[in-house]
Parts: C-alpha cells; structure tokens; sequence
C-alpha cells in the first residue's frame, strides 16, 4: 500500500466517454466503444454484483490505494477497503436503476456473493468495518432483509450456495493440530481452506473440510452438486493454482482442470457453463490481482458421445470428467495470461447469461499491484463480452471503485443433493484409508532413471520394482516456530507417516490421520523414490481415498490384477497414526540442549560427524580440502550484492551464511556444500554465474538416485544387491562403516525435500483445538 498527501487525480483513456445521469452519480461513465445507441439487453431483469473500494483519501488528503492487500498474490482473501456496495442493477443497462443491498453498512467491504437457485436471495461476505472479519450473509432480493450466519474470529469469504440449503466457503479458521495453516512459500500468511453451513443453521451448523497447505478459494457451484474451487498448489517445485472439486461433506477432493498442462500458470474466477465446461480467469499465480485472459476450460471426455450431450448425460448419469486431457480454450488471446504488461486490459470474474453471453469485469491499462504505489488504480466496470465477436460492451462503471463478479439474477436447475459420503463417527479422529488396488497402473509416459534403472525405463516398468510407498505428511510455517523457508529447497515441511508395503499383486492399504495433506512414492527395493507425487491428497474421518495405481486412467476400467478382494485388504490395512510428536521427520542437526524431548527419526549432521566430517572438513585427510567456489548474490531488502564463497564438499557443521529466495540464512557446511549446486539452477537471487569449479550435484531434492552423494555411497538392498552395480560401498573403501539404515536415512532426507527444519528441531508444541465440536485433534 502507498500514501501520498495532497491532491489524487485519476485518468482513464478511452475509446469513447459518456457521462450518464443521476442514477449514477457524477463518477459514472460509458466507455471502450460504447454508445448511446447500441443496445445493451442482457435478457434478464436483474444484475448483482459487488463494488469495491481501493482508494481512500483522508481529512489530511492523504490518499491510500491498496489493490492486493499489501501480498502481491492473485489469490485475495483478507484486502481490505472501506466503502463497498452490493448492488443491483434493474434493468441491466447502463440507464438501469441501481440500489445497494448493504447501504446499512458504509464503512464495510465484501469477498464474494452468489445468488440462490430460485433467484430469491444473495448470499455474501462482508466486513462491516476494520475492527471485524469476513462473515457470512445472506440478504432477501425483494425485502433486502439481512442474516448474519457466521461469526468468530476467523475470516469466512467466497460464498456459494449448495443444493440442500447449505452454503460453502472458504475459511482461515485454526482447525488443525499446528494451528491454522500457513503458506510457507507465501512466508507465514494464514491460507484458506473450505467449510460449509446450513442455510438455517448457520455457524451451529459449521462443518470444516480436510485441509490443503496453500489456499482454496473462489468456490462455484458444480452440476452435479460438488463444490468447485481453485486451489493453490504448493508441493516443492510446483507453485500454481489449479482447479479442484469436493462433495459437500469435505470428501472426494480431486483435480478437475490444471494439473495437466494449462495456458497459464492459475485458474481463478470460474464458474460451470454445462456438465463439465468452465468459463474462467487464466493468469498468473502474483502480480496480476486475479486479472487476465478469459478462457473456456473443457474438461468432458471427448472419446464418449455421451459425455458430449448435456442433455443426455443430465438423464444417463455418465461420469464424464476427463482432467487428463483438458481442452482450453482462450477467448481473449491478446490479453496475456503472464504477469506481463497487457495492450488491451485484463478481465475478472466472468459469469454466463442464458444466451451464451458472459458477464465480465473489465479494466484497460496496466492491472497489476503495482497500482499501490504508482496510485494509478485500474478501474474495473461490468461488461457484456460475445464470445462470437470478442468484443466488450459496457453495463455499469462506476470509476471510483472495482466493479465486480456480476451475476443474472434469474433462476437455474438446482444440482442434486449429494449425502454425506464418509463414515462420519462421533470420532474426528477416525483414519483415512489410502492404498491401489495395482500400483503398475500409470497413464503417465515419464521415464525413470538412476540406480537400478540406468538410463531410463518407461514409469509403468519402473513401478514394477515398487516394494513400498512412502506416505508423506506435509506442513508449513505454522508447525515450525520462527521458520519461513524450510532450507535451501522448495518443499514444505515433511514427516514420513509411514512406509506400506506393496503386495504380489500390486496393492497397498494403509490407515492415516484424517484433514492431513499426504503426497505419495512408490520406492525400490533400495528405499530410493521411484517417483514423487506432486499433489496432495487428503481425507475426512472415516473416508476411502484408494485408486487404481500410480495415476491411472481417469476415463478407463481397470480390474485388480489377482481378483477382489486384493491381497493388501485381505492382510488388512497397515497403521500409520503415530501423534505428531512421534512421527518420523529426519532433522539435518538438532540442539538436544533446546530440544531434549524431540524423537526425529534420524539427524543427518550426527551420521556425518560421527562417518563423514572426519575425512571431508578441511583437514590434512580431505582430498577436496581449499577447494570452493564463489557466488554473487543480492542481499535481500538492501539491492546491495554480495560474494558467497562455497566449499566443494565439507560435511562439518561450520555455519555458512547464503541468500536464498530473498532470505539470508546461516547453515552447516554439510547442509550448504550439499544442495547448494542444485540451488543454483533454481535461481532465487543468484547475480552472476558462479566463479570457479562447481561440485557434481551432491543432493538433488526429490531424486536420491541421481544424486551424486547416493551414487558415492552406493547402497544396499536386503536381498544383497547394489543400487549401482558396482559393490564397492564409500566410505567403506577408506575403512569406515555406514550402517544400511544411516545411508537409508540420507536417501530419505533428500528424497522427502531436503529440508534443514522439522517440527523437532524448531521447538514446535502440538495444538489442539477443542473449541469446534467434531473437529479436534485427538
């Protein structure tokens, strides 16, 4: 957010202005193309759509613009500005009377609305001044009575309503045993999760659903009664938003759109047009506050004639979602769907009328948070875009405020109730089934290389030498005291709940903690990843999430390979529900003076000083012993840069300090000369290439296989062979002995994300919340 004092002036340019009259106030116009004459009939009586502030100029004339909520992040939770109206606009026109649904609240601001099924009601999420949060509303069209349904301290936005009298939304509500969640690539803000309530009923009625790590948000109804979001999705390298799907109760969330190949980075703002085709926002994940391309997201499987016919599979009930081989559509392919400058504006919030026209939001020029300290906002109006003619024409604009996410007020089929589909018993802490039935089954074309796959084998091979999946819990910021960055990687915080085994026949059953977010590796008889899962998985009490394989086909039948039941339900589901303090996180180092009562399942710096740190430190017994290289970095917060001197290898704890992703930090030489030479590729504040001979990649994050270090060590299997072929086992060749468990556990430091901190190495305390009845840890 930038101030300034003394006078603010706006400018807009624009094809064509007319200023209308009083029923819009003097700041109201007609522009880009607009007339007097042209006609502007919607086909529907009604339009609502929220209005909302980004300029506040005080009693002194200073003048504030905040456009992003001081984050820089497309996905807008918490901004927020005084002054915001819910209005309707009848006819839509631009001569069309207009009256503000919460004119009883001048100092409030609104995160999203939707319109009920019979068209009757609106229900939205206000904040009714600074001293408040976000709740939940709903407000009579005809009467403009209004009820507040949600209360507390948490913020409740983006509501949608549900078949069955119930309204979902997202919420940052602290429901977990660390608390409430919280981005750790977005450095600690809280994120968002989905909740619903009952339209009657209201916070007495608040069921929570099962948690991802970065935000869900911009719910939509979909037809076939699910809720529809787009969810950030942060898992190591993966950093982008994708759209999700989950039945009313919390369960079911899967991928609809995104996770394979999109024209963007994220999809925002979408609403259903028919069975399984969206119309949305294709941007990127910051810069861009949720502004960019429309683009129309098909996501029917095209090889069904079914699955092609609305009315068809209204009646045949055909399961038609095929988010493998999306189709994407962009209607505006000027307008860049980066976070670059744009020729011709962006678009927001687009929404279909019943004659195939869409409802958007529209803005020219630069739309960026840059806006908060040029004070240039962009000025958001309600348009009517024709896909067929690609061209906007303008409803409503009042340009003191962003005008945003119309919607028709007119009625449309209410989708089927869906009931609750896990085992929901009075116990919250009622485990999640995970397992496949044949982990072999992949419709993935990727190859699989390093240690006993050479140079490379098709996936669908590779995962026939899957002995066990490793089940891996991921956490952020909020379990880690004081952390922001987890190290010198991407991936969040990470504790193994456990390793299942793989049966003869390819399955594999496991029972875990509900609400977690888990991502899965099948591993090789070595114990080394033969491929990490970059999405996470999650599941209510009681709930089954089994599937058919390693990422099978979404559109195709697959029967077990030995018959049901598979051999993994007939041996009965393997337990992995140790609490939090007893699972199975590998700190790099740990200070037992601090933390006496921490149980990690190993530390990396104690295997190296008691096997490695003698021979690689420095020392006359080092062969790599002077060796370093240098690197230029720009210390974050000063713009001033710096030159960082790396050793090649060195396995001690000497503290070395280096900039990473805008930090500096300070990290045993062990953890800095391991990982630092696949940090470079990444970037993250590197200046000029680094200055003499960079080491091999000692540790790859994800990929023990290939990683340098493990192709040292060399590693072996129970059955007595060699990961490399080659028996020869280092440092066993210089007369010191690693056990099979401490080179075990170095393959899955790296394997898991390479991460510096856990939960026991950074004082983190178990939280349980008892305050929401059913939803507390046990």
């Amino acid at each position: 957010m930038r101030h300034l004092s003394g006078l603010f002036t706006k400018t807009r340019v624009t094809a064509l202005v007319l200023v209308l009259g009083a029923a819009f106030g003097p700041s109201a116009v007609v522009a880009c193309g607009s007339s007097e004459k042209e006609e502007t009939s919607v086909n529907v009586s009604a339009i609502v759509f929220e209005s909302r502030a980004h300029t506040v100029i005080a009693e002194n004339g200073e003048v504030s613009v905040n456009v992003a909520g001081g984050n820089g992040q497309v996905l807008d939770y918490t901004r927020y500005v005084p002054g915001a109206k819910l209005r309707v606009l009848s006819p839509p026109r631009p001569d069309g009377a207009v009256r503000n649904l919460i004119e009883a609240f001048p100092q409030a601001d609104l995160n999203g609305f939707d319109v009920s099924f019979d068209a009757k009601q609106v229900v939205f999420s206000m904040k009714r001044d600074p001293n408040d949060r976000y709740h939940i509303y709903t407000v009579q069209l005809d009467t403009g009575e209004i009820h507040q349904k949600t209360g507390g301290d948490q913020n409740d936005i983006t509501p949608i309503y549900l078949p069955g009298g119930r309204i979902a939304f997202a919420t940052d509500q602290m429901y977990t045993p660390m608390g409430t969640r919280a981005d750790e690539y977005n450095h600690s803000r809280q994120v968002t999760q989905l909740a619903t309530i009952s339209i009657d009923g209201g916070d007495a009625d608040r069921r929570l659903a099962s948690q991802n790590l970065s935000h869900s948000v911009s719910l939509f109804s979909r037809h076939n009664g699910k809720i529809g979001y787009s969810r950030w999705e942060h898992l190591g390298g993966v950093n982008d938003v994708k759209l999700f799907e989950a039945a009313p109760d919390g369960a079911q969330m899967t991928a609809i759109a995104g996770q394979h190949g999109k024209p963007s980075n994220s999809l925002v703002n979408v609403r259903e047009l028919e069975p399984n085709v969206f119309i949305g926002i294709a941007t990127n994940r910051s810069r861009t506050i949720h502004a960019g391309a429309l683009v129309k997201i098909d996501a029917r499987n095209h090889a069904d004639p079914i699955c092609m016919d609305a009315k068809i599979l209204d009646k045949a009930g055909h399961a038609c979602l095929d988010e493998e081989n999306v189709q994407y559509e962009l209607l505006t392919p000027e307008v860049p769907t980066g976070a670059g400058p744009s020729p011709v504006g962006r678009y927001r919030t687009p929404s279909a009328l019943p004659d195939g026209r869409l409802l958007v939001s529209w803005a020219d020029g630069a739309v960026n948070d840059l806006a908060e300290q040029s004070l240039t906002p962009p000025n958001f109006g309600i348009y009517m875009f024709d896909p067929a003619t690609k061209k906007n024409q303008l409803i409503f604009d009042d340009r003191d405020m962003w005008d945003l996410n119309a919607m028709a007020v007119a009625p449309r089929p209410e989708p089927p109730v869906i009931g609750a589909l896990t085992a929901r018993a009075p116990d919250p802490g009622t485990p999640v089934r995970i397992g496949s039935v044949d982990i072999t089954r992949t419709s993935l074309t990727d190859r699989v290389s390093g240690g006993m796959f050479g140079d490379g084998v098709p996936l669908n091979e590779a995962l026939k030498a899957a002995v066990k999946v490793r089940v891996i819990e991921g956490f952020s910021s909020e379990a880690a005291k004081g952390v922001t960055m987890f190290g010198l990687t991407m991936d969040e915080g990470a504790a193994i709940l456990g390793e299942a085994d793989v049966n003869p026949d390819g399955s594999w059953l496991a029972e875990i903690p509900p609400y977690l977010p888990v991502h899965l590796q099948p591993i090789d008889k070595f114990g080394m990843s033969i491929r990490n899962q970059r999405l996470w998985i999650q599941g209510m009490p009681g709930e089954d999430r089994r599937c058919i394989g390693c990422h099978e086909s979404r559109t195709q039948s697959v029967a077990a390979r030995a018959g049901n039941p598979t051999v993994a339900e007939q041996r009965q589901a393997q337990q992995f529900l140790a609490p939090v303090s007893d699972r199975a996180e590998i700190s790099w180092s740990l200070d037992r003076t601090k933390y006496p009562d921490a149980k990690p399942k190993a530390v990396v710096q104690d295997i190296l000083n008691a096997k490695c740190a003698s021979c690689h430190s420095g020392g006359a017994n080092d062969p790599f012993a002077g060796k370093t290289y240098s690197v230029t970095q720009t210390t974050p917060g000063t713009g001033t840069t710096q030159q960082y001197t790396i050793p090649y290898l060195d396995l001690s704890e000497k503290p070395i300090t280096v900039v990473y992703d805008r930090m500096v930090a300070t990290y045993p030489s062990s953890y800095v000369s391991l990982f630092f030479p696949a940090t470079l590729e990444m970037g993250m504040g590197m200046g000029a290439a680094p200055v003499g001979e960079v080491p091999p990649k000692w540790a790859i994050v994800n990929d023990a296989r290939n990683s340098a270090l493990i192709k040292k060590l060399n590693v072996k299997a129970p059955d007595g062979s060699f990961a490399y072929g080659n028996p020869a086992m280092h440092p066993e060749d210089k007369g010191v002995t690693l056990t099979d468990e401490e080179r075990l556990q170095l393959v899955r430091a790296i394997d898991i994300g390479g991460q510096f901190y856990t939960r026991q190495n950074t004082g983190f305390v178990p939280f349980n919340d008892t305050r929401y009845a059913g939803q507390a840890y046990p």
